[in-house]
């Protein structure tokens, strides 16, 4: 049992967008998150934004490791990034596309 958690909508962005065949949706994961978020209101947006930004918050990089594949069902590999800067990037292009819907 892993001590490991994140939220069922953690677990639904990452896992359904960042997939093992993520790469057929778009050529990076810049056009894997635009192309959820259109899809997405405001509101929404900035709720999965937090959302990531707390689990960045909970979990030191070493821990991100294990629970981005194992809990978040995500098989993106963000090097040379490490995951926290990533996810950073993610929430933050989120963010972005709900200021563009306000």
């Amino acid at each position: 049992m892993s001590d490991y958690k994140v939220s069922e909508s953690i677990r639904q962005f990452f896992g359904g967008n960042f997939h093992q065949d993520w790469d057929l949706t778009a050529g990076d994961w810049q056009g894997v998150v635009d192309s959820y978020a259109a899809g997405g209101d405001a509101v929404d947006l900035d709720a999965l934004a937090r959302e990531i930004d707390a689990m960045r918050e909970a979990y030191a990089e070493e821990e991100l490791k294990i629970l981005m594949p194992r809990e978040a069902l995500s098989a993106y590999n963000p090097r040379p990034q490490t995951y926290s800067e990533w996810l950073g990037r993610v929430s933050e292009r989120l963010r972005q596309h709900a200021e563009r819907r306000r």
